[in-house]
């Protein structure tokens, strides 16, 4: 299951990115960037969430688990710069450095906390997946990092969400895209909430089916990355449509 959805969502990844740093080049902004940026980090997280390129990750460094570490901090990094991608739309010009500068140190806090938590844990009887909840550390830095990602995530889905309220009358291609985004945002508020009750349950010694989690958390986190894709590239199509209308009345001008 992990291999097809995160697969989907690399392939499709590298299609995204490629056609948004294509549009940061020709429309050079802060956000346009960071959305290539994010895209590429998105696409590199998940590319090592498959299990096969993850085993390979572990072969290739000698670092157990090391494919889940890069996975979970190109979530991060992913998270952050979603999250300055969209200040830098929703918010006024003169908030926007004090936002960057807030959300940049609480990535870079995490990442502190996290990846020695990491390191202090990591072994080769040591998963970091639920499976292994049971165990304090694991546990302890699943928490860490769902914590961040519940968070942002929430964040997103409400600045994505007043963005497609704003653009609805003026720009219903922006409109759409920041929905599905909004709904991609929900959906990794699901993940966080799937993954994150079954270690907090099974701390306290009653969890829920560990196979229904493995089913559903992959799924939900899938669907938000497939969603934030298609989100993120429909404004993108939407402008390229309307130089296309605006160029069709040129042409027949000048034929005539």
């Amino acid at each position: 299951m992990d291999g097809m959805i995160f697969g989907s969502c690399t392939v499709a990844g590298v299609i995204v990115t490629a056609l948004c740093t294509r549009r940061a080049l020709h429309r050079p902004r802060v956000f346009t960037w960071l959305i290539a940026v994010a895209f590429a980090v998105c696409t590199v997280g998940v590319l090592f969430a498959v299990p096969a390129v993850a085993r390979t990750a572990e072969d290739v460094t000698g670092l157990d688990n090391a494919g889940k570490l890069v996975a979970h901090i190109c979530a991060i990094l992913w998270c952050a710069a979603l999250q300055i991608t969209m200040v830098d739309l929703a918010y006024r010009p003169e908030y926007l450095r004090t936002a960057m500068y807030q959300r940049i140190v609480a990535a870079v806090v995490e990442l502190a906390v996290m990846v020695p938590l990491f390191l202090a844990t990591n072994g080769e009887d040591i998963e970091f997946t639920t499976a292994y909840a049971d165990h304090t550390s694991v546990a302890a830095y699943l928490l860490v990092y769902l914590s961040y990602v519940l968070v942002t995530c929430g964040e997103l889905a409400f600045m994505c969400g007043r963005t497609a309220r704003r653009s609805r009358a003026t720009r219903p291609w922006t409109a759409a895209g920041f929905a599905l985004c909004t709904l991609a945002a929900v959906l990794g508020v699901g993940y966080t909430v799937s993954k994150g009750s079954y270690i907090v349950l099974c701390t306290l010694g009653s969890p829920w089916s560990l196979d229904v989690e493995e089913a559903v958390s992959p799924a939900l986190s899938g669907l938000a990355v497939l969603f934030l894709f298609a989100g993120l590239t429909m404004p993108m199509l939407g402008g390229m449509l309307r130089r296309l209308r605006e160029r069709e009345p040129a042409a027949r001008g000048a034929g005539q």
